[in-house]
């Protein structure tokens, strides 16, 4: 694969959040721990557990802990609510935990288990230390640790026992011990783990009826504290059935699920906490959290929205629902867990006007030879490019409607569960918002598109747009553009001659003629149906 298994960190304040003070989940990065100290190099007698153990498997539980978190080197510490666990049966007859180390808040691409033996009486014994993960060839060992008044912090024990029990379906770890990140010479990474619980989740996705027809909306909803002028948009997803009505496509990551509300005198009413799923980016389940907001100057520092949370949002609905409005301060909340705030995404003063779907034909994508990136070494291919979101005449199209396709040399490219082992099934059309949350071989960051194909073996990659709107198909121009590594003429462009040649801004806007200074794009439709896009500075 095209890197070994990596740190994923979020930075989060020296602060235990509650439900008056918002700690947000930024996006991801990827980073490793030698990143913040040098690790002791040693080599590994044994094998992390990475795989599924073989046994009885407890998927999809809920998780939490108080934990202690690495950021930019800061400690912090966190209750851990609605992180994700599981456990294993072994048919050896242990029990296997999944990831129990800073649950919710720090884990690494592809997560752990560790080993607990039975003790009997419902109960297991986690003997530490255990190797716990390999990053980037260095060994990370899992230790048991306890705190020190003297220190202020947990301090590592040089062999220790963790003891959970395992009754009816839920993991408790008992005692005060916690189960700490440590490298080979037992250096402490400042994440460890105490008053483990896993229990099963109870609380149900809801899901639309059958046959329901679905109107998308446009979104808007305020963006900026410092400024209540400014907002941002995105599109939802609303059925009505009678009195019930459904919203969806709040989280990205769990775009099939919906909230439910109640319908009647002109308002649409949403209660708080209910249930989106799991989201494997955040390791975390994902609910809808309702409040009141207000612009916080004084916990960060700077105006930040925070929020009182309350018991639902209430939305006015005019006649034929065509706008559906909740005012300042009302507020929606995704978010991990359903009662301390950990924000995914806070939709403030949300107003809703219904998105009209017609056939278009998508602006052709933004991708030029600057973009493609062969490393012939690893054998795999990084492309970056941007999918314009409008279409030819520059009007906005429905974002979870819009597709794409990638090209070797005139074939669709299938991205295969074998290869990309963050795909559940094969794909071909990938979604505009679609991201690969286990091993980011498909992610977005800054509206920018980066996708990892492992072959080097072709002479031209192409890209194209799909939109699906209206119930009809339209793709976009198809973007071609040479393998960088190669050299010579290939199949595409054998006698073809240039008979249109086309400017484009950076945003996939065309203009009329090649600005006289400036940076901007030109696409050339050359006679055998081909374009070429180059990027012009002048």
């Amino acid at each position: 694969m095209k890197r070994t298994i990596t740190l994923i960190a979020l930075v989060a304040a020296l602060l235990i959040p509650s439900t008056a003070s918002a700690q947000r989940m930024p996006a991801k990065s990827s980073m490793k721990l030698s990143q913040f100290k040098a690790p002791a190099r040693a080599l590994a007698e044994e094998e992390p557990i990475m795989d599924v153990p073989e046994g009885t498997l407890y998927d999809n539980m809920y998780a939490t802990s108080f934990a202690y978190g690495l950021g930019w080197g800061d400690i912090y510490i966190q209750d851990v609510d609605g992180g994700i666990g599981k456990v294993v049966e072994g048919t050896d007859g242990n029990l296997y935990i999944y990831n129990p180390i800073s649950q919710g808040y720090i884990w690494f691409s592809i997560l752990p288990w560790i080993k607990a033996e039975p003790a009997g009486d419902g109960k297991y014994v986690v003997k530490l230390p255990q190797l716990y993960i390999i990053d980037v060839g260095d060994p990370y060992y899992a230790y048991c640790m306890h705190y020190d008044e003297d220190e202020g912090m947990p301090v590592v024990e040089e062999e220790g026992e963790i003891e959970f029990t395992w009754q009816d379906g839920v993991l408790t770890q008992l005692g005060d011990k916690f189960i700490g990140l440590c490298d080979a010479t037992a250096d402490w990474f400042y994440m460890a783990d105490q008053h483990i619980v896993y229990a099963p989740q109870t609380d149900e996705i809801t899901t639309l009826p059958e046959d329901m027809y679905v109107q998308s909306y446009t979104m808007t909803y305020l963006s900026d504290p410092t400024d209540l002028t400014k907002t941002r948009e995105t599109v939802v997803s609303i059925a009505i059935d009678g009195e019930d009505i459904y919203m969806g496509n709040l989280n990205n990551n769990n775009p099939d699920s919906y909230i439910k509300g109640h319908l009647a005198d002109g308002k649409a009413t949403f209660p708080t906490r209910q249930y989106l799923g799991p989201d494997a980016y955040y390791n975390g389940h994902i609910y809808v959290l309702t409040g009141d907001a207000y612009v916080d100057t004084e916990t960060y520092g700077s105006p930040v929205f925070n929020y009182n949370l309350n018991d639902e949002i209430v939305f006015t609905v005019d006649e034929g629902a065509r706008n559906i409005v909740a005012e300042w301060p009302a507020a929606m909340i995704t978010n991990v867990g359903p009662t301390t705030l950990s924000i995914l995404n806070d939709y403030v003063a949300p107003g809703l006007v219904a998105f009209d779907e017609v056939p278009a034909v998508p602006a052709t994508p933004i991708f030029t030879v600057e973009d493609v990136t062969v490393n012939t070494t690893t054998g795999f291919t990084v492309l970056h490019f941007t999918i314009p979101t409008v279409d030819v005449d520059g009007n906005k199209l429905n974002e979870n409607k819009l597709y794409y396709n990638i090209l070797l040399d005139g074939q669709v490219y299938t991205f295969d569960p074998e290869t990309y082992i963050g795909l559940s099934s094969a794909m071909t059309d990938i979604p505009y918002k679609f991201e690969d949350n286990i091993n980011f071989d498909i992610y977005i960051s800054n509206g920018r598109h980066t996708v990892y194909l492992y072959t080097t073996d072709y002479d031209i990659v192409g890209l194209q747009s799909i939109y699906t709107a209206g119930d009809e198909v339209n793709r976009s121009e198809i973007v071609y553009v040479n393998n960088p590594t190669h050299t010579g003429i290939n199949e595409f462009t054998i006698g073809a001659q240039v008979v249109d040649t086309r400017y484009y801004d950076l945003t996939g806007r065309e203009l009329p003629t090649a600005p006289a200074t400036g940076l901007y794009l030109q696409r050339a439709t050359y006679s055998d149906g081909t374009t070429a896009t180059i990027k012009v500075v002048k």
